[in-house]
C-alpha cells in the first residue's frame, strides 16, 4: 500500500472466483454483485471487434501474455464447455459467412497452427513427422517473414477448424511428452487467412484478405525474480528468448525507436506485422491474484502497458484480382531469369570466399528464388475459386480418413471408450489431459519405447500389439496391460524385468504385476503419466448409478500422490495456512522436475543427484520485521566424490531447460562435447551450507551478557558441534560496560527494559571459529553469515580454525521495536563449511529426500533452545536479586553497628529513618517464573491497564 502501482487498459477483468457451474458446465457469475466476467463477455469485448474488422479487409492479432498458471490458455482456447476467445471467434467467423447474402461475394478460410519450443518451429497440422520438426523462417519482399514449408489447411467450416485443432494439440501432446519438453516453454501461433472476393468476372473481381494471428504465448516467469540472477548460465539459458527479443520490439516500437530488434527471435519475426505493421492487435494480459506472484504480476502489467502504447497504422488489404495476378506472375518471369544466370549481389564481398563457399551462397539463392516462385504459384491458384473447392474436398476427404498412428483422439474413439478398457494422459496443463488415449482391445498391449514391431508373439502365441511411448525413463519393452475373463474386464499390468522400478500404480513402484482398478494412475518411466479407465468394472457402473460427480483425477491429484509415496505425508491433508498451501504448490511444481532431471542425469552419465531441502524460516536469517517463509532449495550432489551444492529454486529452473536442451541434442545424436562452464551439470565447488547456530539476544535487554556455547543444528534438527558466541552490552567506544568486579553486581544492569528507551544501546559481537564432531569436517574453512536486526546486508565472515571475529553493533535510539527485537528473535549464525576438490570423503549427509519436509522437531530444536535461553535469563536475573539482597543485609547491618550505641533523641531518629528509607528503596529485579510459557512473555511491553494498576 505503500508503494501502489496504477496502470490503465482498456478493460479489467475478474476470473478468479466469483462463479458457480451451471448445469452444462459453463461457469457464470454467482449473483448481481459478483465480479466474475464469463467468457463470453470477454469475447463480446475483444472478440466481436476484432472479427468485425477482419471482415472489413484489416489484418487482426490477438495474443495472450503472462506467467504460467495465470489463465491465458484459459482465456484463449479454455476448457470444456467455457471456450475461449480463439473457438468462439471461428465460430462467429462463419456464422457471418453464412449469414451472407451477397451471392456476388465468396469466402476462403485456410488455416495453419505451429509451435515454437527453444527458437524451432514445428508443424502441428502435418502428417509427416520429418516434416513437422526445424521449419525454416525466409523472408519476402512482398509477404515478409513466412515459414517455409509450413501446413496451409482449407477449412470450410468451424467443425473442421475445431477437428484440426485437435489434431494439433494432440501431436503437439505426443511430441511434449515424448519429447519431455514443457508445454508452458511453448508459444502456440493459430492463423486464420480470410479471403473475400468482391464482385464478377464482368465487373473486375478484387480480393480482400485478412491474417488472423491467434498467439497463445508461453509463459513469462523471470528468472531473476526467482533468484537466479547469480548463475553464470542465466544469459545463455534465458527461460525463453522469445520473450526476451519480444519484450525488446515492444519498448524500441513503444519509444518510436528508428530500428526495431524484429529479427532477435523466431517468435519477433513472425508477429512482425502484428506488432508494428498493418494490423489491428489486442493483447491479454493475464495475472495472477497471488500475493507471492507479486514481481511476475508487476512486470506483466509494465510489459502490457509499453504494449499499449504502439500506434499502428492499418490499411484495408484489398486489390484488383487482374493486377495482383499479372503482379505475380511478373515477378515469377524476373525470378526465372534471375535463375538462368545468378550473380551474387554486389553488397557480397567476394575476395575473402573459396570457389566453394561462392557456389554455396550461389546454390542458397537458388533455393530461395525458387521457394518464393512457388509461393507466387501457390498464390495464384488460391485466387482461383475451383482450385480452392478441389483443395477443401480433398482435406475433407483426408480428414476423415486420417487417424495418427496408435495414439487416437478421444473425440474420435468414443465407441470404443464406453466399451473397452483405456489408457487415458493427464498433463500439467489442463488443455493437454485427456487427449491421448490408448484403447485396450486386444488380449496383451505392450508398452516400450523401441517396441521390436507393432505385433509380436510370445511364448504362448498369444500378439502382443505395441503401443510406443518415447521418454526418459522409458525401456524398449518397458510393460504388459494383459486383459482376462471373457470380456477382459479384469486387465493386470505387468512391469517387465528392465522396468520394475520404473513403473508405478498410485504413486507406488510395481514389483512384477497388478491388477488394475478403475481409475488407477500409472507412471511409465518419469513423464508417462496416465490414468487407467474400465468401463467394464463394476466401480464404472456404480459410479453411473450413483450420479454424482466423478472423482477428478488430474496432474496435480496424481503428483501429491508420488510425493505422498516419497515420504511427503503431509501432501495427505489439506493444507490449513496460506503458507503451507504455497509451499505445497511449489514441492507440487518441483517434485516432478527433479524426478525428470535425475533421469536425465543418469541417462547422459552425469554422476548427479537432485534433491529437494526445505529451509526452515529458523535458518534463513531474516531481518526483523521481514515475512517468515519456508524456502524451498534443491540439492545437487556428485555421487562420486559426495560434493554437495544447493540451488535456489530460479536457478534449478535456468539450468533445468538447459539439460532439457541438452538432452535433446543427446536424442537427436547432436550432442558435441560440452566444456565445463557450458555444461548445467557443472559447477565450481562452492562451500556448504551444514547448519545454523541461534543466539537469543533475550538478556541484552536487561543489558546482560550473552556467552553462550550454542549447537550447529542441521536443517532437520539433528547437533553437529558447537561455537561459542559472545553478545556484551558496552559504551560507544566498544568497550564491555560491565567489566566489573565481583563486588559491584549492579552496573549498566537494567531492572525494567523500557528504561533502554530512546537511549543509546551498543553491544560486541563475539564469535569463536566453529568445532564440529566430524573431525575430518573440522579442519575445513568456515564462513559465517549473519544479519542483525533490519541490516540489508548479511555479514560474511570467513574463519580459519581457532580464529576469532569481533564486531561491534550500535543503536542510536532503542525503541519498542528493537525490545521486542531482544525479547522474540535471535541472530541466526549460518554456517558453512569449505569443499577440495580431493576431498572424496563422506560428507554429512544427514538430510535425505526421504526427509525432505521439515520434521516437527527441527522447529521444537530451535524453540527448546529459546526456553533454555529464557530460563538462563531468568536465572541470572534472579542471581542479580539474591546479589542485592546480600548486599542490602550486609548494608542494614553495618547500620546497626552504627546506630548502637547512639542517643535516641529526635533528630537522629530522622537520620536513622532516612538511611532505612534509601536502603529499603533500592529496587530488587523480579520476574514472572511462568515466563518459559509460550505464551507469557518474560517482559512486560504490553501489559494491560488492569496489571499497570496493580
Amino acid at each position: 500500500q505503500k508503494d501502489i502501482k496504477q496502470f490503465t487498459f482498456d478493460h479489467s477483468y475478474w476470473s478468479h472466483d466469483g462463479f458457480k457451474t451451471g448445469a452444462s458446465g459453463l461457469l457464470v457469475p454467482d449473483g448481481n454483485n459478483s465480479a466474475y466476467v464469463s467468457q463470453q463477455h470477454v469475447f463480446d469485448d475483444l472478440g466481436r471487434g476484432l472479427l468485425e474488422n477482419a471482415f472489413k479487409g484489416y489484418s487482426c492479432s490477438l495474443f495472450a501474455y503472462g506467467q504460467t498458471g495465470s489463465g491465458k490458455s484459459y482465456s484463449m482456447i479454455g476448457y470444456g464447455p467455457n471456450r475461449g476467445i480463439v473457438p468462439i471467434i471461428c465460430e462467429e467467423l462463419f456464422n457471418k459467412i453464412d449469414n451472407n447474402r451477397d451471392f456476388d461475394k465468396k469466402f476462403q478460410v485456410t488455416l495453419s497452427m505451429m509451435e515454437i519450443y527453444n527458437e524451432q518451429i514445428r508443424d502441428l497440422l502435418t502428417r509427416d513427422k520429418l516434416l513437422q520438426m526445424n521449419l525454416q523462417i525466409r523472408q519476402s519482399p512482398v509477404h515478409g517473414f513466412y515459414v517455409q514449408g509450413l501446413t496451409q489447411i482449407p477449412v470450410g467450416s468451424y467443425v473442421e477448424i475445431e477437428q484440426r485443432m485437435k489434431q494439433g494439440t494432440a501431436r503437439r501432446t505426443v511430441a511434449a511428452t515424448n519429447m519431455n519438453e514443457t508445454s508452458s516453454r511453448a508459444h502456440t501461433l493459430i492463423t486464420l487467412t480470410f479471403d473475400q472476393f468482391l464482385g464478377t468476372e464482368e465487373t473486375k473481381l478484387s480480393r480482400k484478405r485478412s491474417i488472423i494471428n491467434l498467439v497463445d504465448l508461453a509463459g513469462s516467469e523471470r528468472a531473476d525474480s526467482t533468484g537466479a540472477t547469480g548463475d553464470r548460465l542465466k544469459e545463455g539459458a534465458k527461460i525463453n528468448r522469445s520473450l526476451s527479443a519480444l519484450g525488446n520490439v515492444i519498448s524500441a516500437l513503444a519509444e518510436n525507436k528508428k530500428i526495431v530488434p524484429y529479427r532477435d527471435s523466431v517468435l519477433t519475426k513472425l508477429l512482425q506485422n502484428a506488432l508494428g505493421g498493418n494490423s489491428k492487435t489486442v493483447m491479454i494480459a493475464a495475472i495472477s491474484p497471488a500475493d507471492i506472484n507479486y514481481d511476475e504480476t508487476l512486470s506483466t502489467l509494465r510489459y502490457a502497458d509499453r504494449a499499449k502504447q504502439i500506434k499502428n497504422t492499418v490499411l484495408i488489404n484489398e486489390d484488383p484480382m487482374e493486377s495482383l495476378i499479372r503482379e505475380l506472375k511478373a515477378e515469377n518471369e524476373r525470378l526465372k531469369k534471375s535463375l538462368s544466370s545468378i550473380e551474387l549481389p554486389s553488397s557480397v564481398v567476394v575476395e575473402n570466399l573459396t570457389p566453394t563457399e561462392i557456389e554455396k551462397l550461389k546454390d542458397s539463392m537458388r533455393r530461395e528464388m525458387m521457394e518464393q516462385m512457388e509461393i507466387n504459384l501457390t498464390e495464384m491458384e488460391a485466387q482461383n475459386q475451383a482450385k480452392f473447392e478441389e483443395k477443401l474436398r480433398q482435406a475433407r476427404q483426408e480428414i476423415t480418413q486420417q487417424t495418427i498412428p496408435i495414439t487416437k483422439q478421444l473425440g474420435d474413439s468414443r465407441v470404443a471408450v464406453k466399451s473397452k478398457p483405456y489408457l487415458s494422459n493427464l498433463n500439467e496443463d489442463p488443455q493437454l489431459s485427456g487427449v491421448i488415449v490408448h484403447v485396450l482391445f486386444h488380449k496383451q498391449t505392450g508398452i516400450g519405447r523401441e517396441p521390436p514391431n507393432e505385433t509380436q508373439s510370445n511364448q504362448k502365441s498369444a500378439k502382443i500389439y505395441w503401443i510406443q511411448m518415447k521418454g526418459l525413463c522409458m525401456v524398449d519393452e518397458h510393460a504388459l496391460l494383459i486383459r482376462h475373463g471373457k470380456t477382459g474386464a479384469e486387465v493386470e499390468l505387468r512391469a517387465l524385468p528392465n522396468a520394475i522400478r520404473m513403473t508405478k500404480v498410485n504413486g507406488v513402484p510395481v514389483k512384477n504385476s497388478v491388477t488394475l482398478q478403475h481409475k488407477d494412475r500409472i507412471l511409465f518411466g518419469s513423464h508417462q503419466l496416465y490414468v487407467f479407465c474400465n468401463p467394464l468394472s463394476k466401480e464404472y457402473a456404480d459410479e453411473l448409478k450413483s450420479g454424482k460427480e466423478p472423482e477428478v483425477i488430474d496432474w496435480e491429484f496424481a503428483q501429491r500422490e508420488l510425493a505422498q509415496a516419497i515420504g511427503f505425508e503431509q501432501f495427505g491433508n489439506k493444507p490449513k495456512q496460506k503458507e503451507e498451501a504455497i509451499l505445497q504448490q511449489q514441492l507440487l511444481e518441483l517434485l516432478p522436475l527433479i524426478n525428470e532431471v535425475n533421469a536425465i542425469a543418469e541417462e547422459l552419465n552425469k554422476q548427479r543427484k537432485f534433491e529437494v531441502i526445505l529451509l526452515p524460516p529458523t535458518a534463513q536469517a531474516f531481518k526483523y520485521g521481514e515475512l517468515k517463509r519456508t524456502k524451498v532449495m534443491i540439492r545437487m550432489k556428485c555421487t562420486n566424490t559426495g560434493h554437495m551444492w544447493l540451488w535456489d529454486r530460479g536457478k534449478f529452473m535456468t539450468r533445468r531447460f538447459l539439460m532439457q536442451d541438452m538432452y535433446q541434442k543427446y536424442l537427436n545424436k547432436q550432442l558435441e562435447d560440452y566444456s565445463q562452464e557450458c555444461d548445467p551439470f557443472w559447477e565450481p565447488l562452492e562451500d556448504l551450507f551444514i547448519g545454523i547456530a541461534p543466539a537469543f539476544l533475550r538478556a541484552l535487554a536487561y543489558r546482560l551478557d550473552v556467552n553462550e556455547e550454542l549447537k550447529i543444528m542441521d536443517f532437520i534438527g539433528d547437533e553437529l558441534g558447537t561455537v561459542n558466541v559472545k553478545l556484551i552490552p558496552c559504551s560507544s567506544s566498544a568497550l564491555p560496560s560491565n567489566n566489573t568486579t565481583s563486588g559491584n553486581t549492579d552496573v549498566a544492569f537494567v531492572e525494567d527494559p523500557r528504561e533502554l528507551i530512546g537511549k543509546p544501546f551498543n553491544f560486541k559481537i563475539m564469535l569463536s571459529s566453529p568445532n564440529l564432531y566430524d573431525s575430518e569436517q573440522n579442519k575445513c574453512k568456515f564462513t559465517v553469515y549473519y544479519r542483525v536486526f533490519k541490516e540489508s546486508e548479511l555479514t560474511k565472515v570467513k574463519m580459519e580454525p581457532n580464529e576469532l571475529h569481533t564486531r561491534s553493533y550500535s543503536i542510536d535510539q532503542v525503541t519498542l521495536e528493537h525490545l521486542d527485537y531482544f525479547h522474540t528473535e535471535f541472530i541466526c549464525f549460518m554456517i558453512y563449511c569449505s569443499q577440495y576438490e580431493k576431498d572424496a570423503k563422506k560428507h554429512h549427509d544427514a538430510y535425505s529426500s526421504g526427509s525432505l519436509f521439515p520434521r516437527r522437531y527441527s522447529h521444537l530444536s530451535v524453540e527448546e533452545l529459546n526456553d533454555i535461553s529464557k530460563l538462563k535469563t531468568e536465572l541470572t536475573i534472579l542471581q542479580r536479586g539474591l546479589d542485592l539482597f546480600i548486599e542490602k543485609d550486609k548494608q542494614l547491618d553495618q547500620l546497626y553497628k552504627a546506630w548502637a550505641n547512639k542517643s535516641l533523641s529526635a533528630d537522629n531518629f530522622k537520620l536513622i529513618l532516612e538511611d532505612i528509607h534509601k536502603l529499603v528503596n533500592r529496587k530488587v529485579p523480579t520476574i514472572n517464573l511462568s515466563a518459559t510459557s509460550k505464551k507469557t512473555a518474560v517482559l512486560p511491553i504490553h501489559e494491560d491497564e488492569e496489571r499497570k494498576r496493580k
